[in-house]
């Protein structure tokens, strides 16, 4: 039996297009209708599209309405905006939050995973049931479960039970990873996590310094639950962490739902930021900012970090212009001390470099030794 193919109506700011085509594309979704926003749109209050998109909206809804085909607006929803659409449209409407989830849960394997993804669906989830259930008491819609009692409001009830049972779970977990990583700190090993938007490059950075074969996508949010693994630098066993994806404006039931996976970054004693040098440096500037508040929302601050400036081969100077600018917005964004170091893991360029500089900033004092060619300025440092 052939699957039929999902469909999309696409709806997101100019800036955010190529972010929202590319997480659609992750998970095979065929876009037949884009409608692009200027990058300073205020969206309607009621309906977020307003009247005139949304009555052209329902029109070419009706002439191409299947089962699979769903209305994907790259912006946060307000509750009373999606049940209108949800109304109008007759077909399904999902939001920022509700395509990430939709991606991650694809990737989910692990127990773990699959908690923090339903957890941070149902607190997404439970603004949308409030006004339904407010709408419903006033006859807007029909739903009575018994006397007096609304169906809607019952399920308000079991979402936010569900809710408290999830974090009661997924707290066991962290207290378990707790346990696992105060063990190997008593056994002296050091934790560096890797962390950085989607795609730019992180688990490939991985594979390469511990030596291991994670697997590597072009799909976005490979990585759900962290991967660990070990390196000896200068005799001494370093744990690097593999950690998820960041995202621009990253949604802050995501960033509750995953803080399991986040704290890896939180507890870790450096972290490594990755960036793409071979996109244009108006996204590089928009992710790295993202990057950095991030950071600073799950309490990464007041230590050292490392910006690899990742894909040099792709650019025309091996990423020194980049580096330049990167350094510019750190200076600016960042008050503690950090470094920035060129690779490409690609063409092994700068790996032994980064490794150097990772020794350094954990006290290992190992030095390896200058290459003849294309290490000049490779390192640019501040506080």
């Amino acid at each position: 039996m052939r699957w039929a193919k999902k469909e999309a109506i696409l709806i997101a700011k100019e800036d955010d297009l190529t972010e929202a085509q590319n997480l659609l594309s992750s998970i095979n979704v065929e876009t037949i209708n884009t409608i692009i926003l200027r990058a300073n749109y205020i969206p309607d209050p009621k309906t977020y599209v307003g009247k005139g998109r949304l009555s052209d909206l329902s029109r070419f809804v009706e002439e191409h309405r299947t089962d699979y085909l769903t209305l994907y607006i790259y912006d946060d929803l307000r509750p009373k905006q999606k049940i209108n659409l949800l109304k109008e449209l007759k077909t399904p409407v999902k939001d920022k939050v509700e395509l990430i989830l939709e991606i991650f849960a694809e990737h989910a394997g692990s127990k773990e995973a699959k908690l923090q993804i339903e957890m941070a669906e149902l607190l997404h989830t439970l603004p949308f049931v409030k006004e339904w259930v407010s709408r419903a008491k006033l006859s807007e819609f029909p739903g009575f479960m018994g006397p007096g009692r609304y169906a809607a409001d019952a399920y308000y009830t079991h979402v936010k039970r569900r809710i408290s049972r999830i974090r009661r779970e997924l707290a066991d977990l962290r207290r378990r990873r707790e346990v696992e990583r105060r063990l190997r700190q008593r056994r002296g090993i050091p934790h560096v996590a890797i962390s950085g938007h989607a795609n730019a490059g992180k688990t490939s950075l991985f594979n390469k310094i511990t030596a291991s074969s994670k697997p590597v996508s072009q799909k976005m949010f490979t990585t759900l639950t962290p991967k660990i693994s070990t390196r000896l630098i200068n005799g001494v066993k370093v744990a690097f962490v593999d950690t998820v994806g960041f995202v621009r404006k990253l949604p802050h039931e995501v960033i509750e739902a995953f803080y399991t996976t986040l704290e890896q970054i939180t507890s870790s004693d450096l972290t490594l930021l990755v960036i793409d040098a071979s996109e244009e440096w108006r996204l590089i500037r928009e992710k790295l900012i993202s990057s950095l508040e991030t950071l600073s929302k799950i309490g990464y601050v007041g230590r050292e970090l490392i910006v690899v400036v990742n894909k040099v081969d792709l650019t025309d100077d091996e990423g020194i212009s980049t580096a330049v600018k990167v350094s510019d917005v750190l200076k600016d964004m960042y008050p503690w001390k950090w470094k920035i170091v060129r690779t490409s893991v690609l063409k092994n360029y700068g790996i032994e470099w980064l490794i150097n500089e990772v020794s350094e900033s954990l006290g290992l004092l190992t030095k390896i030794p200058q290459s003849p060619t294309h290490f000049e300025k490779q390192i640019v440092e501040g506080r």
